[in-house]
């Protein structure tokens, strides 16, 4: 068996190998507010120029964010539960962390900047934080068929709803998207102990 035969498959699990995950520090102050969001997310592919549902690659997930003036953190945790799925997209349970530091708004828009553990970017919400968008350099390999993720979401907090679009992107050319609409739950006390019956 040659050299060569021997170091390209090593080369090739070095250079396709993830990088360490981010982890933010925590905050030097406590959250001002606190939500959980919980939902679900269903997997689109963009084949033929025309988005085809791929339900095997949906998921569940929940959202922890603390919001201060400046800063907000999150933790999400994902959860693929369909049998079909084939581990192509990383774990079944996965964890990514993400921090938004605000910075001055005028009267229309808040930009924000993204350090996340799926890459850095910027993006921007209005000042009641209802609608934003972001764009994220993704932290993959340059054979991957996505190097970015672009991001919208739209708060509906009278109705304590979230949705959001996480498209998977080559340049402008879409390869995957993910549509998700995720429950609010804010912090509340109970008189007595819940009851499901």
């Amino acid at each position: 068996m040659s050299i060569r035969a021997i170091l390209l498959p090593l080369l090739l699990t070095v250079a396709c190998a993830p990088a360490r995950a981010w982890v933010p520090t925590p905050p030097a102050q406590p959250a001002e507010v606190t939500l959980v969001w919980v939902g679900t997310g269903e997997c689109e592919r963009f084949v033929d120029g025309q988005w085809v549902r791929a339900p095997q690659f949906d998921y569940d997930f929940s959202v922890e964010q603390r919001r201060s003036k400046d800063r907000w953190d999150s933790v999400k945790s994902l959860r693929r539960r369909h049998p079909d799925y084939d581990g192509s997209a990383g774990e079944r349970t996965v964890t990514w962390f993400f921090q938004a530091d605000l910075k001055a708004a005028d009267a229309a828009r808040v930009p924000v900047a993204f350090t996340t553990s799926l890459g850095a970017g910027l993006g921007a919400t209005d000042p009641q934080f209802r609608r934003a968008s972001m764009e994220l350099k993704a932290n993959v390999s340059s054979m991957a068929p996505f190097d970015r993720y672009r991001i919208t979401q739209h708060y509906r907090y009278e109705d304590g709803q979230l949705d959001e679009t996480v498209s998977l992107d080559k340049g402008d050319q879409p390869w995957v998207r993910n549509v998700e609409r995720a429950t609010l739950f804010a912090r509340h006390t109970f008189a007595e102990p819940p009851s499901t019956r």
